[in-house]
């Protein structure tokens, strides 16, 4: 049955014929990733025109020169002091795009589509940077065209007390005692997939711990919990806070353990890892054992992007615009990156 018009017009069918449909502005992201490290970790640009960035970590240093000497006795010189010079180059990521011009002068009253085109670009790239940051790999990229990320830097650290392998077994909490001990700057964050962290919530809450009987974790102050800043919940482990992040994908098991790239899922059970971060609290060029990322210059002093238009193009009738960025991850210590790999989708153990 056609619904009637309500006067004068044969049914509503023919009145929607004379009218304009209401467009509200904008567009709602239906890809929206929470936990980006772009919106976590700090940001300093490098203050040079160079592509490489270099760092100085103490190798061995003076204490067991340090001597005792008795009344009368005599010193002698001595010389032993030795750093580790680090180095990453900024990688280069980038979205091109055109816009007709036939294209915003037809549609031009509903939405500015120039600026929609470089805000899709800046999310974009935002959302390509968050994978970057935990998955690129300098070494095992066949055209060095990746920087290394946080799995990258962990490999250099893999065996260490605080780069630990799980084993493809479900996490034992154990381990990250072991990494807030071991990471010797201390640690700020624990970076984790959403699935492990409810794994950890689920001991908090309803499981207890499978090897301490009907006790909670909560309960022997293992994990603690307390609403966050906007109103949610977080989660505590050892008192520093559990960031769940999109980002954190299902991992292919025994990769990224200094022999290849940490690969992302593609079959077998899926793994998990957790990382322990240490924020850099300086810039980019004061001593700082945290973990932060460089970008390089710009157009402008401060800003990230570097945008360049081209308003008119060779065989096209309309203009375009890229969309760069350049960045580097700058790991101060050693100790500012604690990680846990190969962990099931299980609950967790004591040990």
């Amino acid at each position: 049955m056609t619904e009637p018009s309500g006067g004068h017009w044969l049914n509503l069918s023919e009145v929607l014929k004379a009218t304009m449909p209401t467009l509200i502005p904008g567009v709602v992201d239906e890809n929206h990733k929470r936990g980006n490290p772009v919106d976590i970790l700090p940001f300093s640009q490098a203050n040079h025109t160079g592509s490489s960035i270099y760092w100085l970590r103490s190798g061995q240093d003076a204490e067991g020169d340090v001597a005792n000497i008795g009344i009368g006795g005599q010193t002698s010189f001595s010389e032993s002091v030795t750093f580790v010079r680090k180095e990453t180059d900024l990688k280069i990521c980038y979205i091109q795009r055109k816009l007709d011009k036939f294209v915003p002068a037809m549609y031009g009253t509903f939405n500015n589509y120039e600026e929609l085109m470089i805000q899709d670009a800046m999310k974009a790239i935002t959302k390509k940077a968050g994978d970057k940051i935990i998955y690129d790999d300098y070494t095992y990229d066949a055209n060095k065209l990746q920087m290394n990320g946080i799995h990258a830097w962990a490999a250099t650290n893999y065996g260490e007390d605080w780069d630990i392998d799980e084993g493809e077994g479900a996490l034992a909490l154990e381990h990250l005692r072991v990494l807030s001990d071991e990471m010797k700057h201390g640690l700020d964050y624990w970076l984790m997939p959403f699935c492990i962290a409810r794994q950890i919530d689920k001991v908090y809450h309803e499981l207890g711990i499978a090897s301490l009987a009907s006790a909670t974790a909560g309960a022997l102050g293992l994990i603690s919990y307390g609403p966050s800043d906007i109103g949610g919940r977080t989660t505590y482990f050892d008192g520093k806070p559990i960031v769940r992040s999109d980002f954190m994908l299902a991992e292919q098991a025994n990769t990224g353990m200094g022999s290849n790239a940490r690969a992302k899922y593609t079959s077998g059970t899926k793994q998990y890892s957790i990382f322990g971060i240490l924020n850099r609290k300086g810039g980019l060029l004061v001593e700082d054992p945290g973990l932060g990322v460089a970008f390089g210059k710009t157009e402008g002093d401060g800003e990230f992007w570097n945008l360049e238009y081209f308003d008119k193009l060779v065989d096209y009738i309309g203009k375009g615009f890229r969309l760069e960025a350049y960045t580097a991850l700058i790991p101060g210590s050693k100790y500012c990156i604690g990680r846990v790999l190969d962990i099931t989708n299980a609950a967790p153990t004591a040990a």
